[in-house]
């Protein structure tokens, strides 16, 4: 499988492939949250418009808007990166309180995302298949 650019439309084509592949191994997400996701300042044309869904069985950044979200996020495609590709969520505290992040709704939740996007500890049985399916999404991220 090829590398794409970070959230662009083939990029999410192929890590919603990776996610239907492994289906009910990845367990459902530990958290309750709907969130509207806008990247700003992106290599594309335009924004990127998502939401993130954790009612369900997982966790996915899927295409366009929901409409009963519990918060709305927008922020600059670098921090989306540093974020979601490179996995640090002690990044959104700094940019939260600094300007780059705009939050609308349930600000409480935004917690629950930072820590759904950490990966597990290395050596734990919980860890095999988040680390497998992280390791997949890497592989097609440029």
């Amino acid at each position: 499988m090829s590398a794409h650019p970070f959230l662009s439309s083939d990029w999410i084509t192929a890590v919603k492939s990776i996610r239907d592949e492994y289906g009910d191994a990845i367990g459902p997400p530990a958290i309750d949250l709907a969130a509207n996701v806008v990247i700003t300042s992106t290599p594309f044309d335009a924004d990127v418009r998502g939401h993130l869904d954790a009612r369900g069985s997982t966790i996915m950044l899927e295409e366009g808007h929901l409409d009963d979200p519990d918060f709305t996020i927008e922020m600059p495609y670098d921090v989306a990166r540093q974020i979601f590709v490179d996995r640090d969520p002690q990044a959104l505290i700094p940019v939260l309180f600094g300007g780059k992040v705009k939050l609308t709704g349930d600000s409480s939740k935004i917690l629950l995302l930072a820590g759904a996007f950490t990966p597990p500890e290395p050596g734990s049985d919980a860890a095999v298949v988040p680390r497998e399916v992280l390791t997949r999404i890497d592989t097609v991220t440029e």
